[in-house]
Parts: structure tokens; sequence; C-alpha cells
């Protein structure tokens, strides 16, 4: 990516080469808001197993695996890749990361009896995950509304 001879930060369009996705195409081809909601319905979905409303088998390696979703396809796969040296696709990436590692250990908790602290790491480490999902999806939907 190359600096603006202005000082004033990144030169935005550096980040599309030739050959990538154009922004326009990436806000067709992508549903940012249907990613954030699909791992909020997981969010809500884990809660209940830690209220004990929901008992199904989930196994933590496959939950554990950040490219088991549709985002974390895009994440790892060429969907996001004009966007990889923005600050915002790093965000994700680590948010997302975090979100099914915690995801995994709170099944790992559920599993051991230990719903107490399944449900603090939910409260706590998941959600603040979740957030930063969210967030960094809407820096990266402003980033594809700039011309």
């Amino acid at each position: 990516m190359r600096k603006s001879s202005g000082g004033m930060g990144w030169n935005k369009q550096a980040i599309f080469p030739v050959g990538v996705l154009r922004k326009s195409e990436m806000r067709e081809q992508l549903n940012l808001v249907g990613a954030a909601e699909q791992h909020l319905l997981w969010k809500n979905r884990l809660g209940h197993h830690i209220q004990g409303d929901l008992n199904e088998a989930l196994d933590p390696g496959l939950v554990g695996q950040s490219g088991i979703c549709q985002l974390g396809a895009w994440i790892k796969g060429s969907e996001l890749h004009a966007l990889r040296e923005t600050r915002a696709y790093c965000e994700l990436d680590s948010a997302h990361a975090l979100f099914h590692e915690f995801g995994a250990e709170i099944i790992r908790r559920l599993k051991q009896g230990d719903r107490a602290e399944a449900g603090s790491i939910f409260k706590n480490e998941y959600s603040l995950a979740m957030q930063h999902i969210v967030q960094a999806l809407t820096k990266i939907n402003h980033l594809l509304q700039e011309p």
C-alpha cells in the first residue's frame, strides 16, 4: 500500500490493485450485516446452552475453527483480500478468531460441568469479541462506501 503524497494518511485507492474486486463489487458480494447476524444468532444459541435451555452435542474442536463459517471463509479467502492491509481487517480477523476460541472454551467448560465459568467467559471475553466483530464489520462497511 502506498502512502499518499499529502502526508494525510494512506491512499485508499492503492489498496485495490488491478485484478482484485473493486469496492462496488465487494459490496455486492458480501453480506456484512448477515455475517454479523449469524454470529449473534450463534451467540444466543450458545447462551441458551449455558442457561440449560438447549442440550445438543457441540464439538469444541469444530466450533474453535474460525474458518468454519462464511465470515471466516471471507477473512481467509479472496473476498476481503483487498482490505488485508487495513486496520479494520486486522481487527476483524483477530476478533473473529477470539470469538471462535472463546466459543470452544465455553463448550469445554460446559462439558466439564463448569456452567459458572462458561457463563463468565460468555458474559466477558466472548461478548467483547462479538462486539469487536460488529465494530470491525462496521468499519469495513464504511471503507467500502468511500469513493
